[in-house]
């Protein structure tokens, strides 16, 4: 019996072309080629810098582009799609057949709230019909925004979401490049909410209720496939009017969420409904075209080889989530001590001999730091800074000079505050033969995530080892937040009964007010730039100015410089105002965090 719904299954996502209840049935993907024609011919009669690329090789050339079509990650959707019709369609989905299960559990618990009902709340009619229609599809989008949103957030289940975001070219087969533990997930809170709407139409009308259908299909979704769903995953561009946008998911907006573009990641994560993420913060409406690359970031878009690491890859990724921490000896005790000898302070007067009034733990004695626990100072910042290229203008210590100055300052607006050496090995992006990230540029030093969380991990756990009881990751890059965020919830639970408290400070990277600052005192977004602009630039000339070279080294010729934005504009009174606004941010959320304000 197993065997034949296993077979019944696969031959389903086999045939999907065939079947209208299939993504992929033929009705749809004409219905696609149709709208696909009209968007060709808007954009026939566009500027050719407001129209995509493909519309000069003619309409199969856009529609059809053989390096779209016949790319390497398409040949793995193409693989995928055969695979996951067993794995996933054929065995996994067979786990799917409780539905009825929840269907009884939620009309039992509507009648131990509200009581057995003798009559029916309204009989059925074609408006309930249509109610339930409607019911059914809010329904399965809501279930599918909410899976999707916890897809994104939820560092394991990103693991294997990823997958689908690996795609660096997207046809109308990419949909079906899903691992089959994310189809799961999505799919037990699918049947979990269309199990409540039905039991609740069956409760008011004290029948099953029927829906509208055209083909056998909710004609809600027959609808929603037939107006150019197969669409959303192609490089064919179709954008709905602005305040249609705010009600529908269109194709074009679905190709934002795939982008590598930063300004849109986690956004558009709808089905078919654009108010969910409307109302929760991650709508994303385009203007107008806009040009796209695709996979999950631009150093490596698709970490995947073959089809095989498609499917066991995110396995090894998600236990290296989860996995218990286990000591690394003497490589991680050697990080340890590297990652806290190697900051040389840049500022004028500093010496060896700073006076124990100091805050760092570095610039003290044993016995000083002994009389400040016994004096009831028990809480430490741990700064996260980078060895990372800066651009030519810019030392690779930058964040390192810079949060240990903001640390300083932290710790002595807290009082009763000591610092731990600034961590100057962090995540960088891959070594080896293919570098990712900054590893791209010499003189950048990079730790795997997993061996940079141990190294947190540890350094907590000395510190609480002495006594310390409120921990402070603070982190001046953007490769360190992930980190520290999963090493300070993991600690604070598994310490809850110690009371000992370790806190992610991601307000001073994350929420420090000094982009909008800068908009407001006439910079352009443009010249603010990301990595090593005006920002960046203006903080070092504040807190080590012989970090700034005044007449850089030219990068060899054709090489990319490794900054954005304006840096020349940059001045150290700039410097000052931004640091303060990181250093006010942190001050709010420790401050609140500990209860004291």
């Amino acid at each position: 019996m197993f065997t034949d719904a296993v077979l019944n299954g696969t031959m389903t996502a086999w045939m999907a072309p065939l079947l209208p209840s299939q993504k992929a049935f033929y009705l749809y993907l004409l219905a696609a080629l149709v709208i696909a024609g009209g968007s060709y011919v808007y954009f026939s009669y566009r500027e050719e810098t407001a129209r995509p690329e493909g519309i000069s090789k003619g309409f199969l050339g856009y529609v059809f582009d053989p390096k779209v079509w016949l790319h390497r990650s398409a040949k793995q959707d193409y693989m995928f799609f055969a695979l996951n019709g067993l794995i996933y369609y054929g065995i996994i989905a067979q786990l799917l057949i409780f539905g009825h299960i929840l269907f009884g559990a939620f009309g039992g618990g509507l009648e131990a709230i509200f009581g057995v009902r003798d009559a029916p709340v309204f009989l059925p009619t074609p408006l309930t019909a249509a109610a339930y229609t409607l019911a059914v599809l809010l329904a399965i989008d809501l279930a599918v925004w909410t899976t999707h949103y916890l897809q994104h957030k939820v560092e394991v289940l990103w693991q294997f979401h990823q997958v689908h975001h690996s795609a660096e070219v997207l046809t109308p087969a990419t949909v079906y490049r899903m691992h089959p533990v994310d189809l799961l997930f999505t799919g037990l809170a699918t049947i979990g909410l269309m199990g409540l709407a039905t039991a609740g139409f069956t409760y008011m009308t004290q029948t099953k209720p029927s829906e509208l259908t055209v083909m056998n299909v909710n004609a809600g979704i027959f609808a929603f496939y037939l107006i150019g769903y197969n669409l959303r995953h192609s490089q064919i561009w179709l954008s709905y009017p602005r305040w249609l946008s705010y009600i529908l998911i269109s194709p074009a907006q679905h190709q934002i969420h795939h982008s590598i573009d930063r300004k849109h990641w986690d956004r558009n994560m709808g089905l078919i409904f654009a108010f969910w993420d409307w109302v929760f913060g991650t709508l994303y409406v385009p203007k107008g075209y806009e040009k796209l690359e695709y996979g999950i970031s631009r150093d490596e878009p698709n970490p995947f080889g073959s089809v095989t690491e498609i499917y066991l890859k995110p396995f090894r990724m998600a236990w290296g989530v989860m996995r218990p921490r286990a000591p690394r000896r003497t490589a991680l005790l050697a990080l340890i001590a590297f990652s806290t000898a190697g900051v040389v302070l840049m500022q004028p007067g500093h010496s060896a001999n700073t006076a124990p009034q100091s805050p760092h733990l570095e610039d003290m004695t044993w016995t000083e730091v002994a009389a400040a626990l016994e004096a009831g100072v028990t809480t430490v910042i741990v700064p996260t800074g980078g060895t990372e290229q800066n651009g030519p203008h810019m030392i690779l210590g930058k964040h390192n000079y810079i949060v240990r100055q903001a640390s300083g300052e932290i710790a002595a607006r807290l009082g009763d505050t000591l610092v731990a050496p600034v961590i100057a090995y962090v995540p960088e992006g891959n070594t080896g033969h293919h570098p990712s990230g900054h590893m791209r540029w010499p003189g950048t030093l990079s730790l795997p995530e997993p061996v940079f969380e141990d190294l947190l991990e540890h350094t907590a756990r000395s510190l609480a080892t002495h006594g310390f009881t409120r921990i402070l990751f603070i982190g001046d890059s953007l490769g360190n937040q992930w980190a520290q965020a999963r090493v300070a919830r993991r600690l604070t639970k598994e310490w809850a009964d110690s009371g000992v408290l370790v806190l992610h400070v991601g307000d001073y990277y994350d929420a420090n007010g000094q982009k909008a600052a800068l908009l407001q005192d006439g910079y352009s977004v443009a010249q603010i730039g990301q990595h090593a602009g005006l920002r960046d630039t203006s903080e070092l000339l504040y807190v080590a100015p012989n970090g700034i070279r005044a007449t850089p080294v030219a990068p060899p010729p054709g090489a990319d410089a490794g900054y954005d934005g304006a840096p020349g504009l940059a001045t150290a009174e700039l410097g000052r105002r931004l640091l303060e606004l990181k250093i006010e941010a942190a001050l709010l959320q420790i401050r609140t965090a500990l209860g004291q304000g």
